[in-house]
């Protein structure tokens, strides 16, 4: 419990908490371990509790009546999944599924809603997870009206530099491997597409290629391409 709660306390959700109200959560909650591509939860499936991310990344996606993927964000550690269950009691509306091995903490509802009586603060760290993922969700919606699939994979590379960035030599690697396909599920795009704007990128020397991962050259000409409109 011990090495829990000092993982704990370097993720941002719990970086104010007390010892104690870190001891608390522990005795309140269970680890799980997740092989990559293993679901932590599927869409419809009936809500289990509020789900941190440990270690690990996972993918959040939602399935056409046709069985068309759409993926609509990916998570790293410190970031909570279920919240939209916990407070509205429906099954989940997404499907969360691992991309790489994880670590997860699963806390109950039942001793969840114990928890915030005790430690508000979580109750506004949860919120503040809500927010952010309207928020995306809304910026999504703003570049499907307004921009074309080019300023959709330019707004798409820059927040996961932002996210996922490491700085090496000669720019930002994006420390995520993405096939053309999931990308064209997160901009909503074609995969054939998507594989032209990355070759076109590539050209204009805005990103190259490294072990299979996409690293961002020069942050001026993909910001201008932010700008491109239908």
């Amino acid at each position: 419990m011990r090495e829990l709660q000092n993982c704990l306390k370097d993720l941002a959700v719990f970086s104010k908490l007390e010892s104690d109200e870190l001891k608390l959560i522990c005795e309140s909650s269970f680890e799980k371990h997740f092989k990559k591509g293993e679901i932590v939860f599927f869409e419809d499936d009936d809500y289990g509790g509020l789900y941190l991310l440990i270690t690990g990344r996972v993918k959040l996606s939602m399935l056409s009546p046709d069985g068309k993927e759409k993926v609509l964000n990916i998570l790293q550690e410190g970031d909570i999944m279920g919240e939209v269950s916990f407070f509205d009691l429906d099954p989940h509306p997404i499907t969360a599924e691992t991309m790489e091995d994880a670590r997860i903490l699963i806390i109950p509802r039942g001793k969840l809603e114990h928890i915030i009586t005790r430690e508000p603060g979580l109750a506004l760290k949860i919120i503040e997870s809500l927010a952010k993922k309207t928020r995306l969700l809304t910026s999504q919606v703003r570049e499907l009206v307004f921009h074309d699939a080019a300023g959709r994979m330019a707004s798409l590379l820059r927040r996961f530099a932002d996210d996922f960035g490491v700085e090496i030599n000669g720019g930002t690697m994006i420390d995520l491997i993405l096939t053309h396909k999931e990308i064209a599920s997160l901009i909503g795009s074609s995969r054939v597409t998507v594989t032209k704007i990355v070759n076109n990128f590539i050209d204009e020397g805005i990103i190259k290629l490294y072990k299979r991962k996409i690293v961002v050259v020069d942050e001026e000409k993909l910001g201008k391409k932010l700008h491109t409109s239908i």
